[in-house]
């Protein structure tokens, strides 16, 4: 038996409710609108389908043809505007590809040129390197050139000094030297005076 209070108007008013909303009347549906047991819901819901169709929704008429020619302009400018916009969006994305393929084109000419100043400035440092690798093996070859040329002017410096004192030496010797042999000379030279006799010579035996 059927719950009190549920009536078959009241079934059809929460079927038409759904349909309304364009969902499609169950007995599961209704049930949970207005309360009631299946066995009170099905029969009245099937009357309903019955009197509404199949489907449980009305069959909507045809579209005015006024109102079917204002929705085929409206459409008709709505999708020549959106062919617009596309081809603008199109234009715009085709010259924005350009220019992006500009630039990038321009950036690698500016990284192969930044590669090539790289590539030249390691070239220039290695070569400097070098270079104050040469500088500092000739300036370490010099600097022990020099330490060879004082400690062989020291020498040459000292022989100097030893051979001026000797010459001083030898030169005070024959000043001693010659005194002497003049003194010598002196006492070799005959007296001169009246009781001088010229001593006879000798014969040989």
């Amino acid at each position: 038996m059927a719950r009190p209070g549920i009536t078959r108007d009241q079934v059809f008013e929460a079927a038409d409710t759904l349909a309304d909303e364009g969902i499609k009347p169950t007995v599961k549906l209704v049930r949970e609108r207005i309360g009631g047991s299946f066995s009170t819901i099905t029969p009245h819901l099937a009357l309903w389908k019955e009197a509404r169709g199949e489907n449980g929704v009305a069959n909507a008429p045809d579209m005015p043809e006024r109102v079917s020619a204002a929705c085929r302009s409206l459409w008709n400018a709505a999708w020549t505007a959106g062919q617009d916009m596309l081809r603008a969006e199109r234009d715009g994305l085709s010259a924005a590809r350009r220019e992006l393929d500009q630039e990038r084109g321009e950036l690698a000419r500016e990284i192969t040129d930044l590669e090539s100043a790289l590539d030249a400035a390691l070239s220039e440092r290695d070569t400097v390197s070098k270079t104050l690798k040469n500088e500092e093996a000739a300036r370490r070859a010099l600097d022990q050139e020099n330490g060879v040329l004082r400690i062989e002017n020291a020498r040459l410096t000292e022989r100097v000094a030893n051979t001026e004192k000797r010459a001083d030496e030898l030169r005070a010797q024959v000043e001693r030297l010659e005194g002497e042999l003049a003194r010598l000379a002196g006492a070799k030279e005959p007296k001169k005076g009246p009781t001088a006799r010229k001593a006879p010579p000798t014969t040989p035996e």
